[in-house]
């Protein structure tokens, strides 16, 4: 009998231990996974790899990226986002109540589409990183010779190449109590210097329309949560900086929906940079 009894349990332990089984398996194929169509190559030239090829993300990390991006503006994605040839395409995805086409670039971006009108995410924060091929993370920030390198995290140094030649060419952000100060420095030599106000400023290196760089300029609400962003591609010429326009994106309410998004702005204004007014313009 007693025999009997711890066959029984041996037997029903291994049924138990069969559906968790089971229950794992459902689990498993319950989520889906997307992986890329990869065509062609980086407009850098760049070839595909074997990674780009396998990139593959799923149901898991597709709400997580979502839940991390922020909408961008045209020329936030055009200047600070990479496009990569390999996309991830989803259709009928649910986003907050609704049915949208997602389209996800390993650049870090995701188009969406609700049938109407295509709107932009983009994925800038650290948790983003292991989800795309590309981040948005700015690559010449990088490891600067001692001289340049600064201890405290209220100065960042940035490569450009102003000279074409010249690798010592940099543009350097510090972070005042009001204020931030932009150097820009070639053939070791400061050579420009101007007071921005803003909440955070940020040096945009990956460009693509021949200019030197682009300046990010950002502001925040009573929330600390962005409510304003300036895109300024800068441009050198003669030993001094110069822009032609902006592009301003201000968050705001929709009159005729009622909802809130991104309201966007491009200024002609060919100018000196150190001559350029913001309070000015921002008050037009």
């Amino acid at each position: 009998m007693k025999n009997t009894v711890i066959i029984f349990a041996i037997i029903f332990s291994f049924i138990i231990s069969c559906k968790g089984q089971d229950k794992d398996e459902k689990k498993r194929i319950e989520t889906k996974v997307y992986v890329a169509n990869c065509k062609g190559e980086y407009s850098t030239k760049e070839k595909l790899t074997e990674k780009d090829k396998a990139w593959s993300l799923n149901i898991d990390d597709i709400e997580k990226i979502m839940n991390l991006s922020i909408p961008i503006t045209d020329e936030e994605w055009h200047f600070s986002y990479p496009i990569t040839p390999c996309n991830i395409d989803i259709k009928g995805y649910s986003y907050k109540g609704k049915k949208y086409d997602l389209q996800i670039n390993g650049g870090s971006y995701i188009s969406f589409f609700d049938g109407k009108k295509t709107q932009i995410l983009g994925c800038e924060l650290p948790e983003c990183k292991k989800y795309f091929l590309k981040s948005k993370e700015n690559m010449d920030e990088e490891d600067l010779p001692s001289s340049f390198n600064s201890n405290s995290s209220q100065t960042k140094n940035y490569r450009v190449n102003f000279n074409k030649s010249d690798k010592n060419d940099l543009i350097i952000t510090e972070k005042n109590t009001n204020y931030y100060t932009l150097k820009a420095q070639a053939n070791n030599k400061v050579f420009f210097t101007k007071n921005i106000d803003c909440d955070f400023i940020e040096i945009d290196t990956t460009t693509k329309n021949k200019q030197a760089f682009n300046l990010i300029l950002g502001y925040t609400d009573q929330y600390q949560n962005t409510s304003r962003k300036i895109v300024i591609p800068v441009f050198f010429k003669n030993n001094d900086l110069f822009i032609e326009k902006l592009f301003i994106a201000t968050l705001g309410t929709n009159a005729k929906t009622g909802d809130e998004e991104w309201m966007q702005k491009e200024i002609s204004e060919k100018i000196s940079l150190r001559h350029l007014d913001l309070d000015r313009i921002l008050s037009e």
